[in-house]
C-alpha cells in the first residue's frame, strides 16, 4: 500500500474517534433557536426553525446587527480566529468529559454535511486571556467528529423586523459540530478555546447565544483571539443605531459525557468488513442480530461519495480511486463506522 496512505491512516486513528456514540448533555451554555416563526411572520422550513438576531422590544429602535462571529483559521494563515467562553462544573462535582458540540454555518454552502473540516479545542483553568492554565487539548491536533455532526435544523436569519426590516433567508444553514475530546474535571470555572477549518478553506462563522426580545445577558463574556496580533477581544453586537449601547455575547456550545451501551459496543465489534485493504468488493460479516439496511461510503472530509444497498453481504467500491474512506453501515439498532482503503 502506498505510504501516503499508510500516513494518512494513522493520523485518522490519532484525530479521530469515528465510532458513533451515545451521549448524554452534561452542560448547554445557550440555544440559537428563536422558533418557528420569525418576528415578520414568516415561517420556517418545515422540520426547521429560525436564529434570528434579536431585537430589544422594548424599544423598537434598536436591534442586534451581528449575524455570526469569525472562529476559523484559513491554510495560509492569513485569517486566524479563536473562539472562548466560559463554564463552571458545580462544587462536589466531577464531569467525565468526552465531547463537545458548536453550531456554525458557512453563508451560502449548500453541501449536505457540515462544512468544516478541522475542529481544534482547549480548556484552560481561568480566563486564557489573562494567563489561564491549559488543562486539555491543543491547537495542532483536529478533533472533529465526522460520524456525529450534522443539521442542526436552524437557518441562522437577520433580524426581519427593525430597524429595516429584512427578508428571512435560508442561505445560512446552521450545522452541529462534535469534537472528541476525554478529560475529567472537578469543581471550578473552566474556559472552552475553540476554531475550525473550512473544507473549502473559506469562512465560518458562529452566532451568539439568541433569546428573542434579548440583546444579550449581562454576564454573558464571550472573547474572540486574533491569533497574528496575540488580541483578545470580548465579543459584543454594536447593534443598530450605532448609538446604541454595546451588548456582551455569549457563545452556544454543549458538554457531553459518554452513555455508550453494552449492546452498542457489541454491534460495533459483530460487524467487519474484508478484505481491507479492497479492490473490487467490501465483503460485511455480521455476526448480531442486526439488520444493515443500506451503507454509505465517506471521504475522510465527511462527504458522501456514494449511497448503496448491501447485496449478498457486499457493497462494490470498484468505482472508488485508491485512498481511504468511511464506511457507514446503517442498521436497525445503531449506525457502524468503518474505515476502510481502497487499493
Amino acid at each position: 500500500m502506498n505510504n501516503k496512505y499508510t500516513l494518512r491512516f494513522l493520523f485518522f486513528l490519532l484525530t479521530l474517534f469515528v465510532v458513533q456514540t451515545s451521549t448524554a448533555q452534561l452542560y448547554s451554555n445557550g440555544a440559537i433557536s428563536t422558533g418557528t416563526t420569525a418576528t415578520n411572520g414568516t415561517i420556517a422550513p418545515v422540520n426547521y426553525s429560525w436564529s434570528e438576531v434579536p431585537s430589544n422590544f422594548a424599544n423598537t429602535l434598536e436591534a442586534n446587527s451581528t449575524i455570526g462571529i469569525s472562529g476559523f483559521f484559513n491554510t495560509a494563515a492569513t485569517t486566524n480566529f479563536r473562539l472562548a467562553d466560559d463554564f463552571t462544573v458545580p462544587s462536589g462535582a466531577s464531569w467525565d468529559i468526552t465531547d463537545f458540540s458548536f453550531y456554525c454555518y458557512q453563508t451560502g454552502y449548500t453541501g449536505t454535511i457540515p462544512p468544516v473540516d478541522v475542529l481544534r479545542v482547549q480548556i484552560f483553568s481561568g480566563d486564557p486571556a489573562t494567563g489561564g492554565t491549559l488543562v486539555a487539548g491543543d491547537m495542532i491536533t483536529n478533533i472533529y467528529d465526522i460520524a456525529n455532526s450534522g443539521e442542526a435544523f436552524v437557518y441562522r436569519t437577520s433580524n426581519t423586523l427593525i430597524p429595516t426590516p429584512s427578508p428571512v433567508g435560508t442561505t445560512r444553514k446552521v450545522w452541529k459540530i462534535r469534537g472528541n475530546i476525554t478529560t475529567s474535571l472537578g469543581p471550578g470555572v473552566y474556559w472552552l478555546v475553540f476554531q475550525v477549518h473550512a473544507a473549502n478553506d473559506a469562512s465560518i462563522f458562529f452566532p451568539a447565544v439568541t433569546v428573542l426580545g434579548s440583546r444579550g445577558a449581562a454576564a454573558a463574556n464571550a472573547k474572540q483571539l486574533t491569533v497574528s496580533t496575540s488580541t483578545w477581544g470580548t465579543v459584543v453586537d454594536l447593534g443598530n443605531p450605532a448609538t446604541a449601547p454595546d451588548f456582551p455575547q455569549d457563545i452556544p456550545f454543549l458538554i457531553n459525557e459518554n452513555t455508550l451501551s453494552i449492546q452498542e459496543n457489541n454491534l460495533q465489534a459483530s460487524i467487519s468488513v474484508h478484505p481491507n485493504p479492497l479492490k473490487n468488493f467490501a465483503f460485511i460479516s455480521n455476526t448480531s442480530s442486526a439488520q444493515i439496511n443500506s451503507a454509505e461510503i465517506l471521504d475522510l472530509n465527511g462527504r458522501l461519495i456514494k449511497k448503496d444497498l448491501v447485496v449478498d453481504s457486499q457493497i462494490t467500491v470498484s468505482n472508488l480511486q485508491t485512498g481511504m474512506y468511511l464506511l457507514k453501515l446503517i442498521t436497525d439498532k445503531g449506525i457502524v463506522i468503518k474505515k476502510i482503503i481502497k487499493e
